[in-house]
């Protein structure tokens, strides 16, 4: 097994958050993997990185800005690849991260910035730097079509931030005749035993960004749909191409608008689908999910 030399803001930090504990536990069937926090690479960096097969930083874009002179004392020229879930802040107008990727790699040798978005990928090649997509996942263990439709108590909701764009959507869905029950953030097994809960999740991301002064669809958090799918919910989302990315139609319980007045019709279609159908939706994204392991994407970019 070849080893890993995997760069992280705090042990507490990869083990508890809601991503990063699924991609340590992937990384960890695969490689041997070493976690070095900023805190040792700041003061006690007591590793040889060139004795790894691979480094990998999973550390907060804010995080590796900050803390760039340490981490190239420590890897010296050691190839790094870099993972970022966030890869917008480097370049939005109004980001404080803006330009961050082109003074990460002025420091460090970077060989590819993995990724979670297609879109932003080629973005950030197109301005000539090193880049990968990768898929965000669940791991197959989350994956479980749950409770039959009939048993899940809420009929539409949504969990998470309400962010002002999502305000919006969801009174104009109110004014339509649809209520959306939004439940408040939560730890992520709560989350996940909430969307058993659920029958329809209903999300948007439209909320455009600006780039070099061009407003850009936010082409982003397409983990959200693949995530409610594993667990046997159907999804109801503004379509974007990055759903492409991560492969929404081999999901048949997700099902993209493309305008906001949309939605009640997608709703009636799938409370009108012979019960069967809705099972067997249900069933087949989840299994799917189970069987793509989309976080083992980020361990074959890593060996490519």
């Amino acid at each position: 097994m070849r080893s890993l030399l995997l760069l992280v803001d705090s042990r507490k930090y990869i083990r508890t958050n809601c991503y990063q504990h699924q991609l340590l536990g992937t990384l960890a069937k695969h490689f041997r993997v070493r976690v070095l926090s900023i805190r040792e690479i700041r003061f006690l960096p007591l590793t040889r990185p060139s004795q790894y097969n691979y480094v990998l930083s999973v550390l907060r874009l804010r995080t590796l800005s900050e803390s760039l002179e340490p981490v190239a004392r420590l890897l010296r020229d050691v190839p790094l690849q870099i993972y970022d879930q966030d890869p917008w802040q480097s370049f939005m107008d109004e980001s404080p991260y803006r330009g961050a990727y082109s003074k990460i790699v002025s420091r460090l040798n970077v060989s590819a910035f993995l990724l979670t978005s297609m879109w932003w990928r080629d973005l950030v090649v197109s301005r000539g730097l090193p880049a990968k997509f990768v898929r965000m996942g669940i791991v197959p263990e989350y994956c479980d079509p749950g409770p039959e439709w009939d048993a899940r108590p809420i009929r539409i909701g949504f969990q998470g931030t309400l962010h002002p764009h999502r305000r919006i959507f969801y009174n104009r869905l109110n004014e339509l005749g649809l209520n959306v029950d939004v439940l408040g953030s939560a730890p992520y097994r709560n989350y996940l035993e909430n969307l058993h809960r659920m029958r329809i999740y209903v999300h948007t991301e439209d909320a455009p960004w600006t780039v070099d002064g061009k407003v850009v669809p936010r082409n982003a958090l397409w983990i959200k749909e693949t995530e409610v799918a594993a667990r046997g919910t159907f999804a109801i989302r503004d379509y974007e191409e990055e759903a492409e990315a991560y492969g929404i139609s081999e999901l048949p319980t997700i099902i993209p608008y493309r305008q906001v007045e949309d939605v009640p019709e997608i709703v009636s279609y799938i409370e009108a689908m012979p019960s069967s159908e809705r099972r067997d939706r249900m069933v087949a994204s989840a299994e799917t999910m189970r069987r793509r392991d989309d976080w083992t994407t980020v361990v074959r970019a890593i060996q490519a």
